[in-house]
C-alpha cells in the first residue's frame, strides 16, 4: 500500500505548516496530502513531498450544494462552525476515494512529538483513540478521534464501513437535538461500523495516543484566533522548527 499522511486545512496555514514540519522532524518522510477547504487563508506553502488538493471554491466538494440536500438540518447545533463537523466528515470520506490505499489522518492543529508511522497496522481496520464520552454530547455517542487516526480504507470499504453517513452526522437531519443521529461527530459513524462488523473489522484503541502529539484544539478555525495560534506555536517551537 502507498503510505500517506492526510491533513484537512481550513484557514490556518501557520498551524498546518508547523504540523507538517513536526512530522518531518520525527523522521516521517511519507507523502503528505493537504485537502484545502479554506475560504480565507489557503495553504500555499511549497514543501517536499507535499500535494495540495484545492477545494477553496468547491472544486472537489461543493459544500453548499451538499448541505442543500438536507433542508431540515439543525442550524442551532451547527452555527458555531457553520456545519464544520459535517464538512470535515464529508472531506474524510472524499479522501477515502482519493487515497484508496488508506492514510493516517493528522489534524492540522497538532504538533507531532514522536514517530507515528508505527500506527500504520494493516491487520486493523483503524488505529487511533476511542472517545467513549465526548463532553457536551447529549446522546453520548462514542467516536474514533480524528486528531491522529490510521484508516485501512481497502478493508473498511470492503466491509461496508462509512466515514460519512448523512443519517449519522452532526446536525444534518430533522429533529434537531432530539434525533440521536445528529450527535454523531467526526469519527463516530466509523467507530460504530467497525464495532457492528466485528470480527471482520477491528479497531486498535491506543490508550496513550496523546503521547504522540500536542493538540491546539478548540478555536483553530475561528477568524480572530491567529494571535493565540502564533503564541502557541512559539511556545512549542522546538517541535516544528527546522534543526
Amino acid at each position: 500500500m502507498n503510505k500517506t499522511i492526510a491533513i484537512i486545512h481550513f484557514n490556518t496555514p501557520e498551524l498546518t505548516k508547523a504540523c507538517i514540519q513536526s512530522l518531518r522532524n520525527t523522521g516521517c518522510d511519507w507523502p503528505v496530502v493537504v485537502f484545502d477547504n479554506s475560504d480565507k487563508r489557503g495553504f500555499t506553502k511549497r514543501m517536499k513531498d507535499l500535494k495540495v488538493i484545492n477545494n477553496r471554491h468547491g472544486q472537489v466538494i461543493d459544500f453548499d450544494k451538499e448541505l442543500e440536500a438536507y433542508p431540515n438540518k439543525c442550524w442551532e447545533m451547527a452555527k458555531l462552525s457553520n456545519y464544520g463537523s459535517a464538512k470535515h466528515i464529508m472531506t474524510v470520506q472524499k479522501l477515502w476515494e482519493l487515497l484508496p490505499d488508506g492514510f493516517i489522518l493528522v489534524e492540522s492543529d497538532t504538533l507531532i512529538k514522536k514517530d507515528i508511522t508505527g500506527l500504520w497496522q494493516e491487520e486493523y481496520a483503524a488505529v487511533g483513540r476511542v472517545q467513549w464520552h465526548q463532553p457536551g454530547n447529549k446522546a453520548d455517542v462514542p467516536r474514533l478521534l480524528p486528531w491522529l487516526c490510521y484508516m485501512n480504507v481497502p478493508l473498511l470499504t470492503a466491509n461496508g464501513a462509512r466515514y460519512f453517513d448523512p443519517m449519522r452526522c452532526w446536525a444534518l437531519q430533522a429533529g434537531g437535538k432530539r434525533f440521536k443521529g445528529n450527535w454523531y461527530d467526526t469519527g463516530a459513524a466509523l467507530l460504530e461500523d467497525i464495532r457492528r462488523t466485528k470480527p471482520q473489522l477491528v479497531a486498535r484503541n491506543v490508550l496513550n495516543l496523546d503521547s504522540y502529539y500536542l493538540h491546539y484544539k478548540g478555536a483553530s478555525w475561528r477568524n480572530d484566533d491567529l494571535p493565540n495560534q502564533i503564541a502557541w506555536l512559539e511556545k512549542n517551537k522546538s517541535l516544528w522548527s527546522k534543526p
